[in-house]
C-alpha cells in the first residue's frame, strides 16, 4: 500500500523544481530553498508517515454492508434487546456503526495489538515486524483512523477505555490528544499483569522486566462526563482478619454497638454557615468488644464479623469542624452523658443534602467511624473494600485466565473481572459498550456477567476479524457459553444468562457495473434490515417488528388485524407513504412506528447517481 505522506511530498518537490526553472533569480531560489527546508522539517507533536490500508481502496468502488447470519443468532428472552458481534475489518464496522450509531455509544474499551514485532499486529495481510522502517507509522495510521470514528460514536457523556503496552504508549496517547483533545484526557491506569518471577522480556539485558500493563482513559467531553463510580479492591473480611493477626497488623474496628439506646433530642448547635445540628442523648447503650459478642454467642469472630457487620466501628479524633462544635456544645450544656449523636445535612462529600446521623463517644468527642463504610456484603459475605487511584494489581486474576468463558485463547486474553471493573465505572447500568477489538469476546462476557451482578441492563457491540477462525471458534462460542450456560472441566458450573445475540458477517457490493440492470440501490437494499436491527437493537421477526418497503406491504399489514394485535415496532421506508386512517389505525393498536433514516446509504446513492 502507498506510502501518502511521500507521495504527498514527492508532488510538491516536483512543483518546486518547475518553479525553480522558471524562476531562477537569487531572491526567487533563496525562497524555495527555504520551502523545501520547511517542508522536510519535523513539526512539534506527532509526526509519522501516512499509510493507506485495503479497506480504504476498496471502498473507493466498493459500498460496505452487514449480512446477518441468522442460524447464529440466539434467543433467550424476545422481549430483551439484542446484542451484536460483527465479523470482518473493524474499520468497515465502525464505517457503517457511524450510520447507526453516531453519538450513541456510552463506553468504548478496546485492547488494540501493541506492535510488538512479534506477529501480533498485522497489516494488509503480512505481520509487521521489528524492523519495519514504518513500523511505528504503520501502527499509527492504522489507529488513527479507527480513534476518529470512535469519537464519532461516542455519546457527548462517553468514554473510552485503551489497553496497551509501552511500546506505542507515549504514541497513542499524543494521538489520542490530538484525536480527542488533551484536555479531555482522564487518567493512565497502570495495571499489573504478571509477577516479576513471570513477567517476560528484560532481566537479561539493560531492560527491567514488563509486568505491567496500561489503561489510557479519554472522554468525549470532559464537561458532560458523569462522576465514574470507585474501583474497589474487595477482601473477605474473615480472610482478612486471619491475615491480620498471623501478620501482627494493628485492626481498630473491634466494637460492636449492639443498642444505640434510647435517643433524647436535648437541643441544636450550628455549622460554620449557621444550619442547624440536632444533638441527641443516648441512654443505656449497649458496646461489646467482638471478641465478647463471639464469646457469648458460642461463635467465631469470623462470624460475628460477618452478623454484626453493619454495627462494628472504631473511634477516632479526627480534626473536624463538625467535632469541634459538638465538643464546645457539649462542655457548654454541661452533658455528662457517655453517647451523644447528631443529625445534619452535610454540604460536601458523599452525604452531601441529605440528613446524615454521627456517633460521638465520650468527653473528647471520638468520632465513630463504621466498617460498613468501608465494607459491602454480597451474597451474604462481607468483604472489606479498598478504593483504589490509578495502579490496579490483576496478578491475581491471570492464574486461570486462559479458560475464562470455556474457551482457550492464549494471545492477550484479558481478566475478566478487569473489564467488568471498567465497565462497572460508569455509573449508569443502561449503557452501550463498544470493543472493536474484541479477540476472546471479553467483553461481551463482562457485560453479561456485571447485569447479572447488579441487575443492569446494559447492551453490547462487538467487532473482530476472523484470522485463525477466532470470531466463529472462539468469540462467539464463547458467548454461547456464557449465554446457555457451562460446566468447566474441574466441574464448576456456570448458569445461564438471559441474553440475546446476533451475528453478522461484513462484505461489499460494487458501487458500478456494467450490467445496465444493476442497481446500487437494489442492492443495498437488501442489507437494510441488518442496519435497522443494529440501530435499535431488535429483531425482524415479520410479528413483533416489522419492516415495510412498499405502499402495498403497509397496505396489506394494517388489514391484518392478527400482525396488528402482535406487532410492537413497525419500520417504514421513506417511500411508505400512510393515510391519516392507517395512521390513527397505527396509533390506536399502540404500533410505535419508525421512518427508516435515509442516511445509512444516502451519501453512497449520490456518489453513483441514484439519488
Amino acid at each position: 500500500m502507498p506510502n501518502l505522506s511521500q507521495i504527498k511530498r514527492q508532488r510538491m518537490l516536483e512543483f518546486l523544481n518547475k518553479i525553480r526553472e522558471e524562476h531562477n533569480d537569487d531572491a526567487s531560489l533563496i525562497a524555495i530553498n527555504e520551502i523545501e527546508t520547511e517542508l522536510f522539517n519535523k513539526k512539534f507533536g506527532l509526526v509519522w508517515e501516512e499509510h493507506e490500508e485495503r479497506v480504504d481502496i476498496e471502498m473507493l468502488t466498493k459500498v460496505p454492508v452487514f449480512s446477518e447470519v441468522v442460524d447464529r443468532e440466539i434467543v433467550s428472552d424476545k422481549n430483551l434487546p439484542y446484542n451484536f458481534l460483527l465479523e470482518g475489518d473493524n474499520l468497515h464496522s465502525l464505517k457503517l456503526l457511524v450510520k447507526t450509531h453516531k453519538g450513541n455509544i456510552d463506553l468504548i474499551y478496546i485492547d488494540p495489538p501493541y506492535n510488538t514485532g512479534n506477529e501480533d499486529f498485522m497489516y494488509e495481510d503480512d505481520y509487521v515486524n521489528e524492523d519495519d522502517g514504518f513500523r511505528h507509522s504503520k501502527w499509527l495510521s492504522f489507529m488513527d483512523e479507527r480513534l476518529r470514528l470512535a469519537r464519532d460514536l461516542l455519546t457527548e457523556e462517553g468514554a473510552l477505555f485503551i489497553q496497551i503496552s509501552d511500546i506505542e504508549l507515549a504514541q497513542l496517547k499524543l494521538l489520542c490528544d490530538d484525536v480527542f483533545g488533551e484536555n479531555n484526557f482522564l487518567n493512565i491506569i497502570s495495571v499489573n499483569m504478571k509477577n516479576i518471577a513471570g513477567a517476560s522480556g528484560g532481566g537479561e539485558d539493560k531492560r527491567f522486566k514488563k509486568n505491567c500493563e496500561y489503561i489510557l482513559i479519554y472522554a468525549k467531553n470532559y464537561s458532560a462526563l458523569p462522576i465514574f463510580n470507585g474501583a474497589y479492591v474487595y477482601t473477605e473480611m474473615s480472610e482478612l482478619i486471619k491475615t491480620y493477626i498471623e501478620e501482627g497488623v494493628s485492626w481498630k474496628y473491634t466494637s460492636v454497638l449492639l443498642y444505640e439506646g434510647d435517643k433524647e433530642y436535648i437541643g441544636s448547635t450550628v455549622d460554620g454557615d449557621g444550619n442547624d445540628i440536632k444533638v441527641y442523648l443516648r441512654k443505656n447503650p449497649v458496646i461489646k468488644s467482638i471478641k465478647q459478642v463471639a464469646k457469648s454467642e458460642g461463635i467465631s469472630e469470623q462470624e460475628a464479623y460477618k452478623k454484626y457487620g453493619t454495627k462494628i466501628f472504631q473511634t477516632t479524633n479526627a480534626q473536624s469542624s463538625i467535632r469541634t462544635r459538638v465538643m464546645s456544645y457539649r462542655t457548654e450544656q454541661g452533658i455528662s452523658e457517655d453517647l451523644l449523636s447528631i443529625e445534619y445535612v452535610p454540604k460536601t462529600g458523599r452525604n452531601k443534602g441529605k440528613v446524615y446521623e454521627q456517633f460521638y463517644k465520650g468527653d473528647k468527642c471520638r468520632l465513630f467511624v463504621w466498617l460498613k463504610d468501608t465494607s459491602e456484603e454480597i451474597d451474604g459475605v462481607l468483604y472489606k473494600k479498598d478504593l483504589q487511584g490509578t495502579y490496579w494489581d490483576y496478578t491475581g486474576q491471570m492464574k486461570n485466565l486462559t479458560k475464562e468463558g470455556n474457551v482457550e485463547f492464549n494471545n492477550g486474553k484479558k481478566p475478566l473481572e478487569l473489564v467488568k471493573r471498567i465497565i462497572s465505572l460508569y455509573p449508569s447500568k443502561d449503557i452501550t459498550v463498544l470493543d472493536f477489538f474484541a479477540g476472546s469476546g471479553t467483553t461481551g462476557h463482562a457485560v453479561i456477567s456485571q447485569n447479572a451482578e447488579d441487575d443492569g441492563t446494559r447492551k453490547f457491540i462487538l467487532c473482530t476479524n476472523n484470522e485463525g477462525n477466532i470470531c466463529e471458534e472462539v468469540t462467539y462460542k464463547r458467548l454461547s457459553n456464557v449465554i446457555y450456560g457451562y460446566t468447566t472441566d474441574s466441574g464448576k458450573v456456570f448458569e445461564p444468562n438471559p441474553v440475546n445475540l446476533k451475528y453478522y458477517k461484513t462484505g461489499f457490493i460494487e458501487k458500478y457495473s456494467d450490467d445496465l440492470d444493476y442497481s446500487v440501490n437494489d442492492e443495498l437494499l437488501k442489507h437494510i434490515a441488518e442496519m435497522v436491527q443494529l440501530e435499535y437493537a431488535v429483531s425482524l421477526d415479520d410479528s413483533k417488528y416489522i419492516l415495510l418497503m412498499s405502499d402495498e406491504e403497509a397496505d396489506a399489514f394494517i388489514l391484518d388485524n392478527n400482525k396488528l394485535q402482535k406487532c410492537k415496532g413497525l419500520f417504514l421506508s421513506s417511500a411508505v407513504l400512510l393515510t391519516s386512517e392507517q395512521t390513527r389505525k397505527l396509533t390506536d393498536s399502540g404500533i410505535n412506528t419508525y421512518i427508516i433514516p435515509d442516511y445509512y446509504f444516502e451519501s453512497e446513492l449520490l456518489e453513483v447517481g441514484e439519488r
